[in-house]
């Protein structure tokens, strides 16, 4: 099993690299007005007539809508990206959406591994076109939880936190982003979200990057074959547009990309002690929580 590298840095920003090193995640400005409304605009006219609940475009299976919803987010994208990051690499734009009903809730959860995470980090841009709420779904996210365990993530792995994920959830802090606002957030940050019980769709934007030398790597378990091994397969940028088991059997061995074969793998396991002991109990007051990420966010929206 791997043990976690140094970061390499993506932000131009330092206090930006720190905030991120020390929490996994920053919220920063990023979209203006108009590009609001030009990504807006697009959504309405990609999007399938058919969507409800959780809905991202990656889980289409209309590769022309994955196809520009991927191109037209990228290049919107770019003012702001070339502001903030540097040594990057984006792979993949899309939308993520919750459609108003108790089925566009998410649950509790890590985003698959999608880079070698030995070496890099696999980051989200995500950026809501309207303001989030109390009643659209907005993120919720645990701070310092991307450096809890190293972990290989696919739907077919275990979750280390699985059997207390309930009882995490008075721990997650809910970020209420103003439409354009950006939570560039590790992918192994614990977050949730809520339904959408609002009367509105709830509209997201998500870019993946990682660093400008990374390559991609996924992973996947078969508990009779192998208990105590994951399969890596390595794969190309084009994974995130390309790839068809997103929307339905992502749980399934994946059917692209060329196998690295077996590694060993010790499927970390949280207990609720441990959750405890790292931040506290319920109702008690949690250790020195962002004081760094407070004081990057205040200077940015002053």
């Amino acid at each position: 099993m791997f043990s976690f590298p140094r970061m390499l840095k993506v932000f131009r920003d330092q206090a930006l690299q720190d905030a991120f090193e020390k929490d996994g995640f920053v919220i920063v400005p990023f979209y203006t007005d108009s590009e609001i409304k030009e990504l807006t605009d697009l959504y309405y006219r990609l999007h399938p007539k058919d969507e409800k609940g959780f809905f991202p475009s990656t889980f289409s299976k209309d590769l022309n809508y994955r196809t520009i919803a991927d191109s037209e987010i990228r290049r919107v994208d770019q003012r702001a990206i070339d502001q903030y990051l540097e040594n990057y690499k984006v792979i993949c734009g899309s939308f993520i959406v919750k459609s108003p009903g108790p089925e566009s809730a998410m649950c509790v959860h890590q985003d698959m591994t999608l880079v070698d995470e030995s070496k890099y980090t696999g980051i989200n841009i995500w950026v809501p076109l309207c303001d989030l709420t109390p009643t659209n779904g907005a993120i919720q996210a645990l701070w310092g939880s991307h450096r809890l365990y190293p972990t290989y993530r696919h739907s077919s792995i275990p979750n280390f936190y699985e059997s207390i994920d309930n009882e995490i959830k008075p721990y997650l802090e809910t970020l209420y982003l103003k439409a354009g606002q950006a939570l560039i957030f590790d992918q192994s940050i614990i977050h949730f979200s809520e339904a959408n019980m609002s009367d509105k769709v709830r509209i997201v934007c998500n870019t993946f990057f990682t660093n400008k030398d990374a390559k991609f790597n996924i992973s996947y378990w078969n508990k009779d074959f192998a208990p105590n091994k994951v399969e890596l397969f390595e794969q190309d940028d084009t994974f995130m547009t390309n790839f068809e088991q997103f929307g339905e059997n992502i749980a399934d061995r994946p059917k692209i990309g060329k196998s690295m074969g077996l590694v060993d793998y010790n499927f970390p396991k949280m207990t609720l002690e441990d959750l405890h002991r790292i931040y506290g109990k319920p109702k008690e007051e949690l250790p020195v929580k962002k004081p760094l990420l407070k004081r990057v966010f205040e200077s940015l929206f002053q």
